[in-house]
């Protein structure tokens, strides 16, 4: 079979590229740049099939990526744009594999060369897993292979870790993150319902309330009633609004309602009524359906003005009704707990039996004030049920939350705790992935736009019945394309521990403030790591550091990919990794283009990790007897090492990743000294020899030979 049309000429699908100025690379290129759909801070962007000799092979491994990209298989989504490139890495180390058993091509693999090849890959369980998978993949996607394909079915029925003869260890985080284009949205709102539309709703319900209290104090003589209404729809008409409708949620109690624009044309006589402040309109009902007729409806219909909505020029949603303010209130409790519990690592559990009374304020030894909530931790080897008593610290942000709660909430011996009404008594706050969900689909019929939805849907697994990709079902590629686009596009599936799970994989893996720039961290990274890394009870350090040791081990990685592509560095320790990493090199066989066992190359690394402490400026690999911090680490009291004193250390290295920010911080040095007219002049002189540092620095890596 032979590709055609779009699926042959562009590698991306179009529901990637919609709005986009490019469609991205073409099949029929050699090096595919997917820089138009992958983050600016995205690395891996670059696909290189040149490093493919055989152009059969070649073909195989471009229509493979495509294919991968468009549709799912194995019960899995479509590949993402961004692990494209390690597919494509992967694909070139099981090739050269069984290339290396005697299968040339992938027509010629047979049973016997999967056996010989996977005894090579058992050395890294986990290596031979990722393998195992790639073949089944590659197997699936056979139909979609113009030359080469593979003519057999690896392993069948059996899974991957069966295969290699693998069990999943007990414990292994398997909970799935929340993609950052889910999450920024949903915390980005969720932090505005905290900070701006909480005022809005409390504003409404003490509206409310002050109505209530006004009407019952207010005794009417017969007519009053009737002037009253009158005076309403009076104001109305001279203020240009409508008359209040019956919310869009219950206007199926009014059979035959017409709707415009979404507002029944049918009035809420129940909210006339409050704001008419009479018991009720049954008797003038015909003068406020006539109103509605003349001057129209409105949704909503207190007054309280409702605050704007910084994606747009109007308010965040029209005025609220009794109903509408009913369901904004559960959903600020959602919110509430979206923010205290994303931006504070705690359990569902931890997060919703807080006490009212959580929230804690400590001056630090360096005068800033320390946020902090106190609750239990019920997780964990020999603890009670009960629980044991912890504490977490947080960012301002979480003690609003805690202070909106007290507001809306009246359980006294819970934070999350409410009048459920009637014979409910107190509720606590429960389902929660059901709550995020609405709340989810919520925020979309409020912020989402002509150019799609504010909480984006993602490419997932195709539907329960969906048929399967076999060797004897080949459809239309495009019609393909289109029914996995339509069918992968499905909303995130929220879990509450996917938002532990989340923060403690940003923690570790976006160093120097990354993330903790964004708005929704708001504070640097020393929070973060003081904090939630520094929470030992609910064992969430535990989780944060196995994340770290994996970032640790990529971002080693990174450095000694950009080192054996030729990239230049500079430090004292410079020389002494480049020893390490020529070393590495020399043991795999990594020459410069030549792709070597990611496994092997990853063991090899791992030793480094252990005195690797990344930095803005420079990475220090640190080493005692030649740290230049040490000797005043005692006098300062401060932990080793201290990553502002090693530009002149014999273990720092600097490398192109450093670059932009040694750039940054010169030219803030430089503005500095254009400044320093006024400032004493031993001021002036470190200011400027701070400034000829770094301008050393940057010559350092930018011309490695000066």
């Amino acid at each position: 079979m032979t590709p055609s049309g779009d699926f042959a000429e562009f590698v991306l699908p179009k529901r990637l590229t919609v709005g986009l100025p490019s469609r991205g690379p073409r099949l029929v290129e050699d090096i595919w740049d997917l820089r138009c759909v992958l983050p600016r801070t995205w690395r891996t962007w670059r696909l290189d099939f040149t490093q493919i000799a055989d152009p059969a092979t070649r073909r195989a491994a471009k229509e493979y990526i495509t294919s991968r990209l468009t549709r799912g298989s194995l019960g899995l989504g479509p590949l993402k744009a961004t692990t494209a490139a390690t597919e494509l890495r992967t694909f070139v180390v099981v090739m050269e594999d069984l290339q290396g058993v005697g299968a040339a091509r992938l027509p010629d693999v047979e049973h016997t060369h999967l056996d010989a090849a996977l005894k090579r890959w058992k050395s890294s369980p986990h290596t031979a897993v990722r393998n195992v998978t790639f073949l089944k993949h590659l197997s699936a996607h056979g139909p979609f292979l113009s030359e080469d394909r593979l003519g057999i079915l690896p392993w069948n029925g059996r899974s991957a870790y069966g295969v290699v003869g693998l069990q999943r260890v007990k414990g292994e985080n398997t909970t799935p993150r929340i993609p950052e284009e889910v999450l920024a949205p949903l915390l980005r709102a969720a932090i505005f319902y905290v900070e701006t539309a909480s005022g809005d709703i409390l504003a409404a319900q003490k509206e409310i309330d002050a109505l209530e209290a006004a009407r019952d104090s207010r005794c009417l003589v017969q007519g009053q009633a009737r002037e009253r209404v009158l005076s309403f729809i009076a104001e109305r008409r001279e203020a240009g609004r409508g008359i209040p409708a019956v919310p869009l949620g219950t206007a199926h109690t009014v059979p035959g309602a017409a709707v415009v624009d979404g507002v029944p044309q049918v009035p809420n006589h129940r909210l006339v009524s409050l704001l008419a402040g009479v018991a009720k309109t049954s008797q003038v009902l015909a003068l406020v359906v006539e109103a509605g007729k003349e001057i129209g409806y409105e949704e909503g219909g207190l007054d309280t003005p409702m605050s704007p909505w910084s994606g747009s020029a109007g308010p965040w949603r029209p005025r609220l009704s009794p109903f509408t303010l009913a369901n904004e209130l559960s959903f600020l409790r959602t919110a509430c707990w979206i923010v205290i519990a994303y931006l504070s690592g705690m359990r569902d559990v931890e997060v919703r039996e807080l006490g009212r009374d959580c929230a804690l304020t400590e001056r630090g030894a360096d005068g800033r004030t320390r946020y902090k909530l106190r609750g239990r931790v019920y997780k964990g080897k020999g603890r009670d049920l009960s629980g044991e008593e912890a504490e977490w610290v947080v960012l301002d942000v979480v003690h609003r939350a805690v202070a909106v709660l007290r507001e809306i909430n009246d359980d006294p011996g819970h934070l999350f705790g409410y009048d459920g009404g009637g014979r409910n008594g107190y509720v606590l706050l429960s389902n929660m992935p059901r709550r995020i969900r609405a709340f989810r689909d919520h925020l979309n019929e409020l912020f989402s736009t002509p150019a799609g939805l504010y909480v984006p849907t993602i490419a997932a697994a195709p539907p329960p019945g969906a048929d399967p990709i076999t060797d004897d079902a080949v459809p239309n590629d495009t019609a393909v394309e289109a029914a996995v686009a339509e069918s992968t596009a499905l909303p995130w599936a929220f879990d509450t521990r996917q938002f532990r799970r989340t923060l403690a994989w940003h923690i570790a893996h976006q160093p120097f403030g990354v993330v903790a720039g964004a708005r929704q961290y708001k504070h640097a990274a020393i929070t973060m790591f003081e904090g939630y890394a520094g929470t030992s009870a609910s064992g969430f350090a535990d989780e944060v550091a196995a994340e770290e040791a994996v970032a640790k081990l990529d971002y080693v990685e990174d450095l000694y990919h950009d080192w054996n592509d030729g990239g230049p560095s500079a430090g004292g320790a410079a020389r002494r990794i480049e020893v390490e990493f020529d070393r590495i090199r020399s043991e795999l066989g990594d020459l410069p283009g030549v792709v070597a066992s990611p496994s092997r190359l990853r063991t090899l690394l791992h030793h480094l990790t252990k005195t690797l402490h990344p930095g803005v400026l420079n990475d220090c690999f640190y080493q005692a007897e030649t740290a230049v911090c040490r000797k005043r680490t005692k006098p300062l009291g401060r932990p080793i090492p201290m990553l502002d004193m090693c530009m002149n250390c014999p273990n720092s290295r600097r490398s192109a990743v450093h670059l932009p920010r040694l750039e940054r911080a010169h030219d803030m040095a430089r503005a500095e000294l254009g400044e320093a007219a006024d400032l004493p002049r031993l001021q002036q002189l470190a200011i400027a020899e701070h400034l000829a540092t770094l301008t050393h620095l940057i010559a350092e890596i930018d011309h490695e030979d000066s």
